[in-house]
């Protein structure tokens, strides 16, 4: 009974790791490295700027795409990233406002809400089946290899005997 719990939260952690990380480098590049001397003047961002929060959300999804590398998780965060880097890009993008503080405050509250409507409950769903998968086959696993009717159990034991027989030679 513990086992879906278990998995929930381990999921559950994963995600607010991974927004916690996401959200303090976006916040982070937005409040303090944004060029707001040169956004005043041109109306627009610096070019340095706009890389700076390109890199910041792909340094926020880095791991957890790592992690979930060539599985249905990682499509779900690809897309995600794009959507991000969008709708950043085109919320910041924009002449010098009257109050830069509230503007920056007001995209990054937007730009959680963008996240878990367009990202968060597939990237949910998507983890806990995956992290399912992965615990059924690591039951299997172990279940094979250690009862004797599985031949995969029998060729280790196998081995581990001649093994031992060689040492004591």
């Amino acid at each position: 009974m513990n086992a879906p719990r278990k998995l929930y939260a381990a999921v559950d952690v994963q995600l607010d790791d991974f927004e916690l990380e996401l959200f303090r480098n976006l916040e982070f590049q937005l409040i303090v490295n944004t060029n707001r001397t040169f956004w005043e003047l041109e109306d627009h961002l610096h070019t340095e700027c706009l890389m700076g929060i390109e890199t910041a959300i792909d340094y926020g999804f880095h791991e957890m795409m790592e992690r979930y590398e060539g599985t249905q998780v990682l499509k779900i965060l690809r897309a995600a990233c794009v959507v991000m880097h969008n709708a950043v890009f085109a919320a910041m993008n924009v002449p010098y406002p009257r109050d830069p503080d509230a503007h920056i405050e007001r995209v990054l509250d937007n730009i959680r809400e963008i996240y878990v409507d367009v990202a968060y409950t597939p990237l949910r769903t998507e983890m806990v089946m995956m992290n399912h998968h992965a615990q059924v086959l690591q039951r299997t696993w172990r279940k094979c290899i250690t009862d004797p009717s599985h031949l995969a159990c029998r060729r280790r034991l196998e081995y581990e005997f001649q093994d031992l027989m060689n040492i004591s030679v």
